[in-house]
């Protein structure tokens, strides 16, 4: 089953990659973020020609970098809305399956049967890194600079522990973490 489920993810993935691709291909990238993704690679290259220090240089960083996810809001949020529909909409009306899913011939349902909306979205919000970016987002406005960046990376790195979590549990248990969650399993489809 984990390499039914690992193949799933993979494909659901670059199915996902390639659609948020496309429908970003159609939002402009503006001046500014252009100029700011130009900003970091020169304070990078000056920090490594060690023309700034460590302290000056991660100031700058979290500064550009809070710049730059506030004019690529839109982004994220278009990001975040397509995930949600791929991982969530799609597979309540497909029967518990994404494509990588019906592909490989699993279904997620709930522990007492059909899985619902509320199930769906808990176990996305922790998977997924949809659930990161929804509070990064909502970090944006509450927080700035240093205290975004740490934020962030705070959040990336329980993300990251999740997934590790859930590949052990998923090898050993056949049940990820957003699944003890969200009470739902991964199953095979009987033909």
């Amino acid at each position: 089953m984990f390499k039914k489920r690992f193949f799933s993810y993979i494909i659901d993935f670059l199915i996902l990659g390639c659609i948020l691709i496309v429908i970003n291909s159609f939002i402009p990238v503006s001046d500014r973020v252009n100029n700011l993704s130009s900003e970091l690679l020169s304070l990078s290259e000056s920090f490594i020609k060690d023309e700034i220090g460590g302290r000056a240089y991660l100031s700058q960083y979290a500064s550009i970098f809070y710049s730059v996810d506030k004019e690529t809001f839109l982004t994220t949020l278009i990001d975040v809305v397509v995930s949600i529909l791929y991982f969530v909409v799609y597979p309540l009306y497909n029967g518990g399956q994404s494509i990588g899913k019906k592909l490989n011939g699993i279904k997620i349902v709930s522990n007492d049967g059909d899985v619902g909306a509320n199930a769906l979205i808990f176990r996305y919000l922790l998977m997924d890194s949809i659930g990161v970016s929804i509070l990064s987002m909502c970090s944006l406005f509450i927080f700035k600079d240093m205290n975004y960046l740490i934020i962030t990376l705070i959040l990336a790195f329980l993300q990251f522990l999740v997934v590790i979590i859930s590949v052990f549990m998923v090898l050993y248990r056949n049940k990820s973490l957003p699944d003890l969650v969200a009470g739902t399993k991964v199953i095979e489809v009987k033909e």
